[in-house]
């Protein structure tokens, strides 16, 4: 099991990674969390591969995280047909609400989308590669001028930088699957084109509904969210930088300042973030990364984030286990070239006081040597705070709620460990010489949360010498 890196790794599941030999290989070579993209196939594909990770998980006894991503409000052309259509430079398409006109080549159906539309608009089609401006408009017509040409195929992603429309945030197929996804153990519901404090209470709502015991991650993927940065972190459990509809919407010059930006706000809240998109694109069909990517990789543990995500690369790429073999390599080989000691969180309670003062003892007093911190959390917030000091040292979370176990599998250096034993730090540390995470005559670091059945035990936190 790679215990060693302390960045998370999740990996998308699909055709390429779902059979139970490649899931094992993936959890052993350094997958934390495995990403179930609801736009592609149905519930039932999913609900059964999510038990079957569940499954191969218990029998190698640690825990891993299950992502589920909605599809949100994304916009989509359709084309005549379902036609390739080949353009180029100057040309000019015709665009409408329906196919109700001959002369439509593309549509798009949605009427709230088509209706704001206006003269001067630039629109980008498949991830931008493909970019129109929009050089006339009639009631139920557009005339879009090629800026740069491509094959424009059925059903590909529209974005439209700088426009606000007002769709839900939660579409129909969305609300249909959260209630066949109920039937499963979910962890994390990543909510697509969060833009506001307002799409998060939705999706809330619509989880108490259904008794799903999952924490959400608002995935940040325009400029209304970027607007309301600090309240959706507020909000949300957890954050995605979802570079790809990102890095359409805004400039693309801009898109590494706000994934340090996102990320140093998400350490100041205590909420795990995870940075995603084409970091290791080149290898869904070749065997290595290229030169920018494995830098790509780098820089996000230079900048100190929780988890990085691979999307296509594992759910449908040619090599889905040696990506995964080589972030774990990335990842390790740089945290540890990678200085922590630059972070400075003002501590607003007790927890954020002995998170910062076994910081302090851990990355200062070379001395003591400790190298392992224990946290004892029932909820895990005690080992978020822990967490977002990014220490050096291996953070074990002892819980006695695997739920809490599951959740941590996001959170930076922390090794969740389940177990009904209880807090009892005798017990637990035989448990944990028993499982090899712990040596005799280790100084380790101890930190208790609150217990709700002891609400008298306040937190806490000692050094001992197994």
């Amino acid at each position: 099991m790679n215990y060693l890196k302390k960045t998370k790794i999740i990996a998308t599941l699909g055709p390429a990674s779902d059979k139970e030999k490649i899931i094992k290989e993936l959890i052993l070579e350094g997958v934390n969390v495995f990403r179930f993209n609801l736009k592609h196939n149905n519930v039932f594909w999913h609900n059964q591969r999510i038990k079957r990770v569940q499954k191969i998980a218990n029998i190698l006894k640690t825990n891993v995280g299950i992502l589920i991503d909605l599809q949100g409000p994304e916009i989509r052309i359709d084309t005549k047909n379902k036609q390739i259509i080949s353009v180029k430079k100057g040309d000019e398409i015709i665009i409408g609400s329906s196919f109700s006109f001959e002369k439509t080549q593309i549509a798009i159906l949605n009427k709230a989308v088509f209706d704001v539309l206006k003269k001067g608009d630039n629109l980008l089609i498949d991830d931008g590669f493909i970019e129109m401006k929009i050089i006339k408009k009639e009631k139920e017509l557009i005339i879009a001028k090629v800026i740069q040409g491509g094959k424009i195929k059925n059903k590909k992603g529209l974005n439209i930088p700088g426009k606000k429309i007002n769709l839900s945030s939660l579409i129909e197929q969305d609300i249909k699957r959260l209630d066949m996804i109920a039937k499963s153990k979910v962890d994390f519901i990543a909510l697509s084109f969060a833009r506001s404090k307002k799409d998060i209470d939705i999706l809330k709502k619509e989880i108490e509904k259904r008794k799903i015991n999952a924490q959400i991650v608002a995935k940040i993927e325009c400029q209304e969210a970027l607007d309301n940065i600090d309240e959706l972190i507020s909000v949300s459990d957890a954050i995605m930088i979802a570079r790809g509809d990102l890095g359409i919407e805004v400039p693309i010059e801009q898109l590494a300042f706000w994934q340090k930006n996102i990320i140093k706000k998400c350490r100041l809240n205590r909420k795990p973030v995870i940075v995603a998109t084409q970091m290791l694109h080149s290898m869904i069909n070749n065997p290595r990364p290229t030169r920018a990517e494995a830098i790509d990789v780098a820089g996000a543990v230079f900048d100190k984030t929780d988890a990085v995500m691979l999307s296509e690369e594992t759910a449908a790429g040619n090599f889905p286990l040696r990506a995964v073999q080589a972030m774990s390599k990335i990842l390790l080989f740089n945290e540890e070239k990678t200085s922590f000691e630059d972070f400075q969180l003002k501590p607003y309670n007790v927890v954020e006081l002995i998170a910062s003062s076994v910081f302090s003892l851990v990355e200062k007093q070379s001395l003591l040597n400790i190298k392992k911190v224990i946290v004892f959390t029932e909820s895990g917030y005690t080992a978020n705070v822990m967490a977002s000091f990014r220490s050096k040292a291996e953070i074990i979370a002892i819980t006695n709620n695997q739920k809490t176990a599951e959740i941590l599998s996001l959170s930076f250096g922390i090794q969740p460990v389940f177990t009904p034993l209880g807090f009892s730090e005798n017990k637990i540390f035989d448990f944990l010489k028993k499982e090899n995470l712990i040596k005799e005559n280790e100084i380790i670091a101890l930190v208790h949360g609150k217990q709700k059945k002891r609400p008298k035990i306040f937190n806490s936190f000692s050094l001992t010498k197994v």
